[in-house]
């Protein structure tokens, strides 16, 4: 089930620099947002505060709070571990495990965590490998490795790894950057059919991409929000000049 997030005074550093400053948003639940802005705006360093990621990396300093639905999510309380199948994460690089299969991909983590039962292990590498719209093309090689898989075919697998332990939210970092047009707009209409029944917020420099696929846009410069509001809103009649300024490629 599709859970909302929200920030209030979200703050991320790195040593003495501040990636994000006094961020509060209100992200949607069973909606696609999207995170837009320069680079070095800080939108990564956003997207990963959302599941906890900066913990343990070195010199980082996450302050604020983050809540996913009425839970924050620094609460003692709330295991990280636990978190992270809650709020699941696609990477701009497609990185399965090389040297497992693709099944062994898909039920790692649900096996790892004893989450369902042997018995029940076809159906559900069946299950989520249709929702990333790749169960036909794998069918009948699910116990190949997976680095034989093209770029495409293994970013949808890395999400179809994700879904497997039935996230509320999934975090994407420029999930197509890699890609080329063809794999590109397979997932765009993936990310359009997941909406239905996960909170999906992207991270992307594409331009297009955000205003194709989300029905909310954050701007992001500096570490800091300029302004967010729905999409065809923003990209059409933004109320910030610097908004804008980038939209039309005349920001410095």
């Amino acid at each position: 089930m599709a859970e909302r997030l929200s920030t209030r005074d979200l703050t991320v550093c790195f040593g003495a620099t501040e990636a994000v400053r006094g961020v509060d948003l209100e992200i949607p639940a069973a909606a696609v947002t999207a995170i837009i802005g320069p680079s070095g705006s800080g939108k990564s360093a956003l997207l990963r505060a959302l599941n906890r990621m900066h913990d343990g990396t070195r010199g980082a300093r996450v302050t604020g709070e983050v809540y996913l639905g009425d839970r924050e999510i620094h609460d003692p309380g709330f295991n990280p571990v636990l978190l992270r199948t809650l709020v699941g994460m696609v990477f701009q690089q497609p990185v399965p495990f090389p040297t497992m299969s693709i099944r062994q991909n898909v039920l790692f983590a649900p096996r790892r965590h004893g989450m369902v039962r042997r018995r029940d292990w076809s159906a559900l590498t069946e299950e989520v490998l249709r929702r990333a719209a790749l169960w036909k093309e794998v069918r009948n090689r699910l116990d190949t490795p997976a680095a034989l898989l093209s770029a495409g075919q293994r970013q949808r697998l890395c999400i179809a790894r994700a879904l497997a332990v039935r996230p509320e939210v999934l975090l994407m970092d420029e999930p197509t950057a890699s890609l080329d047009p063809g794999a590109t707009q397979q997932i765009e209409e993936l990310i359009y059919e997941l909406k239905t029944d996960v909170t999906i917020v992207l991270v992307t420099h594409n331009m297009q991409q955000a205003a194709r696929v989300s029905d909310r846009t954050i701007f992001l410069d500096r570490g800091a929000v300029v302004e967010c509001g729905a999409t065809e809103t923003l990209f059409t009649n933004p109320s910030r000049s610097r908004t804008e300024a980038y939209i039309t490629g005349r920001f410095r």
